[in-house]
């Protein structure tokens, strides 16, 4: 098969339109190679993920996704994504239950280990002025969260004290082939 390829405006004069537009329209996304910690009693912003994001289109999906290698010497973490432009958190967390904290990801790591928080949420930010945002968390109680390492961090060659990497990435999608209900 043989034939002219153009746009869709080139439909109308019998070209075959080529494939336009597209469902993911950017991404970008903050790799943290270092170690850093943070502490606290709330979650509070983590500013080794700081990004700011300006959506093409006004009625953009953004897909918020992180994946951080902690560890700690407590239990119980917490996390979620924040818009820090608009001091707002960005997407699905709890309901308000009592005096809970509401949270998008939590879970009881034991005390001393590493392991892996791993949680996403959809954000409609509904303009393409350019936003920051970031990761709120922290471990339970005064503890220290450390990100990329684990409590102890002892330097020996033992997988347990491994160097680890942590990503925040948010993608773009066209808001004519998402729908959020």
């Amino acid at each position: 098969m043989s034939g002219l390829v153009g746009d869709n405006l080139a439909r109308a004069s019998g070209v075959i339109a080529s494939a336009g537009g597209g469902t993911i329209l950017q991404v970008k996304s903050v790799k943290l190679e270092t170690t850093a910690s943070n502490a606290g009693t709330t979650p509070s912003q983590i500013t080794q993920f700081d990004m700011s994001f300006a959506a093409t289109e006004s009625d953009s999906k953004l897909y918020f996704q992180a994946f951080l290698n902690i560890g700690g010497n407590g239990s119980g973490t917490a996390f979620y994504f924040y818009d820090v432009t608009n001091t707002a958190i960005v997407g699905a967390y709890a309901d308000a239950a009592g005096s809970r904290l509401r949270t998008s990801f939590g879970d009881a790591t034991a005390s001393g280990l590493t392991t892996q928080a791993i949680f996403a949420t959809w954000h409609e930010p509904g303009t393409t002025t350019s936003t920051d945002y970031t990761i709120f968390g922290n471990m339970n109680q005064a503890y220290t969260l450390y990100i990329n390492r684990n409590y102890d961090y002892a330097n020996d060659a033992k997988i347990s004290n491994a160097n680890t990497a942590s990503t925040f990435t948010i993608t773009e999608y066209a808001g004519s082939v998402v729908t959020l209900t």
